[in-house]
């Protein structure tokens, strides 16, 4: 998160907090801005009036507030403790909301994978399953700490093919542990599933 100044919100002096959609926002237009989309993109989604690419930017849109409100709750220390709840609340909303905005059916599926992270100082790998599958990526049991953004490599055991991917969201859940949504990075189909197949089957 690169600390660009002001904020470019009109009449507003305070620092900018991050870059949301080529906007410099301090906390405070950060957390209004979010709030006003993710508000919007929920109502569009109740009503099924989303189309295919306002669900694309939506996504983006998500992904990237999710991240950002992520970064700037761990990095900022000065946080008042109702903007860092407030924070939170948007990290959990949107990942919610993206679990919903699907650019694909899903197929559930155990697979025997590799999840690994190059991050420096902190790299690590895990051999785990997927739970879903998708056009665009996969849900999959992950015991390692992760954020949204994170860049991994999901390695399939039975055939050797990798693939380059990000951390979409990531939940726990108190039976089945920690569970996490990856999204492929440059890959359109992965599995090698028909998906016009699964969706008429649906």
């Amino acid at each position: 998160m690169a600390n660009t100044g002001l904020c470019t919100v009109t009449d507003c002096l305070q620092a900018s907090a991050a870059t949301l959609d080529d906007k410099n926002l301090c906390v405070a237009h950060f957390i209004s801005v979010c709030y006003e989309q993710l508000e919007q993109y929920d109502k569009m989604q109740r009503e099924h009036t989303l189309s295919v690419s306002e669900a694309e930017v939506a996504r983006h849109f998500i992904n990237q507030c999710s991240r950002l409100a992520d970064e700037i709750e761990h990095n900022t220390k000065s946080l008042e403790n109702l903007d860092r709840a407030r924070l939170l609340h948007i990290i959990l909303w949107a990942n919610e909301m993206g679990r919903f905005l699907r650019r694909s059916p899903r197929r559930a599926a155990s697979i025997d994978v590799r999840l690994s992270c190059d991050k420096l100082g902190n790299a690590w790998e895990e051999i785990t399953q997927t739970v879903l599958l998708s056009q665009h990526g996969a849900a999959l049991k992950c015991d390692r700490p992760t954020k949204p953004g994170d860049a991994v490599v999901l390695e399939r055991l039975d055939t050797g093919q990798k693939v380059n991917a990000r951390v979409a969201w990531h939940r726990s859940e108190d039976k089945s542990g920690i569970r996490i949504g990856i999204e492929f990075v440059g890959c359109d189909n992965f599995w090698g599933i028909d998906w016009g197949e699964v969706e008429n089957t649906r």
